[in-house]
């Protein structure tokens, strides 16, 4: 959520920033069917958030293959991490699903090219949707540069830290 939030920002407010970093970003979501889709799919989530409560919604969740990576996670990381999420409420879980989740947010592709700062896009190389999805980003940024980090998946930072950080310094080196 932390590249959706950057890139929307980013765009709303373009004089604000001299470079990006985006670690597994996506645009959103262009088609209107698909987003009603996901909308639905949200509203689902969110109930099952509030019904089941927040470590019922965090099992399920930490079993789907885009969080599956997590495990490559450094163990006591994973612990502390998992410590902070059972701090959540399940309200909040929900809201978050549903205001900030992918459909909520606005479909940012036809606004790309407004961008005029130094990106660096970042995505794991096991995580095929968002390695897909910053390729044609970098089609449509010709001052991007991205980076497939060797064997990590949505969370590159947390998966492969040492990498991504010299990805990132290589990045802020040429700024």
């Amino acid at each position: 959520m932390g590249a959706r939030a950057a890139l929307l920002h980013a765009i709303s407010n373009p004089k604000h920033w001299d470079a990006l970093i985006l670690i597994s970003p996506n645009p959103g979501i262009e088609s209107a069917a698909e987003r009603s889709a996901r909308a639905a799919s949200d509203t689902a989530l969110a109930q099952r958030i509030m019904r089941a409560g927040v470590p019922a919604f965090l099992d399920f969740w930490q079993q789907s293959p885009i969080i599956g990576s997590q495990q490559n996670i450094r163990a006591d990381w994973r612990a502390t991490m998992q410590q902070h999420r059972l701090l959540h409420t399940a309200a909040g879980l929900a809201a978050s699903v549903e205001q900030f989740g992918q459909a909520a947010c606005p479909d940012l592709w036809p606004q790309l090219s407004e961008l005029q700062c130094s990106i660096l896009l970042i995505s794991g190389e096991h995580d095929l949707k968002y390695c897909t999805i910053a390729k044609r980003m970098q089609r449509a940024l010709p001052q991007a540069q991205w980076i497939k980090i060797p064997d990590a998946g949505h969370m590159p930072h947390l998966e492969a830290p040492e990498a991504t950080a010299a990805a990132i310094r290589r990045f802020l080196d040429q700024l």
